[in-house]
């Protein structure tokens, strides 16, 4: 599974720039097929003694405030989702096909069109 930030949204205490919120994706492809889903979640309280400045965030670090701000049963879930929509089209769906007592429409030829007789010929 794939986990994207898509924002952090933030305030300015407990200190200038604290990350307070995520929005982010999880998505997966398995064989051509895909999953997404997308949500937000409130952040834990920054740590005071440990804090990151907004700049120095990465991508990583942002990625596990945010899996420990939902915690481990609301990430599996999540991801089961995503799996659920890979596994949903794996299932073969039914086509519509002609019925065999109804005649099939005929398609009329189409003629040419007519030779412009307006312009002169050379």
């Amino acid at each position: 599974m794939n986990w994207i930030i898509n924002s952090l949204s933030v305030m300015n205490q407990p200190e200038p720039q604290t990350a307070v919120m995520s929005n982010f994706t999880i998505n997966d492809t398995q064989g051509g097929l895909t999953g997404s889903v997308t949500y937000s979640v409130n952040l834990l309280p920054a740590d005071s003694k440990n804090f990151t400045p907004y700049a120095d965030i990465t991508q990583a670090q942002a990625i596990q405030w945010t899996q420990d701000a939902l915690g481990a049963e609301r990430v599996a879930n999540m991801e089961a989702e995503v799996q659920k929509q890979i596994d949903a089209q794996k299932i073969p769906t039914p086509q519509p096909a002609p019925l065999p007592w109804v005649p099939a429409e005929e398609v009329a030829p189409v003629a040419p069109p007519a030779p412009d007789m307006s312009a002169p010929s050379a």
